[in-house]
């Protein structure tokens, strides 16, 4: 059964009102109302593959170990503005566009990938003759498809991980029992009390250093390419790469927290394209941090003791700083560092920091 209703016009004159969906007055209206994304029909899933071969031998009463570990991701999502305009020194007003009434339409798709690649090589010596240490150096790359600045060239944004995987990492710890007191090489048969003075002390350590995070450039202006949205002849202001006609990194030996790498190797955008920089072309500063403790174990029967402990964080005060400022828009702040503490990332430090605690163990 189909419901009628009778609908009578308030107006004197004949006109039709249509009712207002979206009223211009009054506190719930939107102000703005967003384009839904736009989504391949035929979408297929993601897959991904990790595969790794391992050598390990055992020597000397240490273990060694050599391994690749590989991963990978294809037919990966990525989302591009397919309504973007090419890249050309017209302005954005007068480009035709697929959908010429609307800003930006983002499109999902497959077609971004992610590739690692990894080598780690490591020893580990078990606790023998008052001794045990453990370390690893690793190896590694990682390659994936950026946020796209050009949606017609998605190979331009495929480069490193910007700050993610460094391209050294390296970490160690060690125990050692110090050789003093009974059951030691030096001073075994020495008596209880100078025991107690002379026995029991151990030396711990931690290591860790990391090479710096891949940082991208950028550079703020009006657009060179036309392709950001704008009402008027006027280019909007845009923060993008910049070109890179050198390798801006500087050798160690003339890095400092003032110039950490060469903003002048960077250069304004050219009318009508995109910079020729890459994602990831900076280096940022490495890191290194010691950690270590100072034990004494103090035996009050066969099966308990009290163990004291100093342990100290970051123990030779190193300053590991922060990532530099990389927009060369600000010539008096790119390559310049601010702050200190590393990179969170990572193995972030604070200045030296002691602990001191005791403890019953039984």
């Amino acid at each position: 059964m189909v419901k009628t209703a009778n609908l009578r016009n308030g107006n004197d004159a004949p006109t039709v009102a249509f009712p207002v969906v979206f009223p211009l007055t009054g506190t719930g209206c939107p102000i703005t109302v967003s384009i839904p994304r736009g989504i391949r029909s035929d979408l297929r899933y993601p897959f991904s593959m990790q595969y790794n071969v391992t050598i390990e031998h055992e020597r000397w009463k240490n273990g060694f170990r050599l391994s690749y570990i590989g991963a990978n991701t294809r037919q990966g999502l990525w989302t591009y503005n397919i309504s973007q305009p090419v890249a050309d020194t017209r302005a954005y007003v007068d480009k035709p566009r697929m959908f010429p009434k609307y800003p930006a339409i983002n499109y999902q798709t497959n077609g971004s990938g992610h590739q690692y690649h990894s080598l780690t090589a490591e020893a580990k010596r078990r606790m023998a003759q008052g001794l045990y240490y453990q370390g690893s150096w690793v190896w590694a790359r990682d390659i994936e498809d950026g946020s796209p600045e050009n949606a017609y060239d998605r190979r331009r944004e495929r480069g490193v991980v910007d700050v993610i995987t460094p391209t050294h990492r390296i970490t160690a710890n060690f125990i050692y029992e110090l050789p003093f007191g009974k059951g030691k090489p030096f001073a075994a048969g020495v008596n209880r009390w100078l025991n107690l003075l002379i026995g029991g002390w151990e030396l711990d350590g931690i290591y860790g250093y990391h090479s710096g995070q891949f940082l991208t450039p950028s550079w703020s202006g009006p657009d060179p390419t036309g392709t950001a949205y704008t009402t008027s002849r006027t280019p909007a202001q845009v923060t993008v790469r910049p070109n890179i006609p050198r390798d801006p990194n500087l050798p160690g030996d003339q890095r400092t927290i003032r110039r950490w790498f060469d903003a002048s190797a960077f250069s304004a955008p050219s009318p009508g394209s995109f910079g020729t920089s890459s994602i990831g072309a900076i280096k940022g500063p490495w890191s290194n941090n010691w950690n270590a403790g100072f034990v004494k174990n103090f035996p009050v029967s066969e099966r308990a003791r009290v163990r004291w402990e100093m342990t100290a964080t970051n123990i030779f005060n190193h300053p590991n700083w922060s990532n530099p400022a990389t927009n060369i828009s600000a010539p008096t702040q790119a390559g310049v560092i601010t702050g200190v503490g590393g990179v969170a990332d990572y193995d972030g430090s604070s200045a030296r920091e002691f602990r001191m605690g005791v403890r019953l163990e039984w």
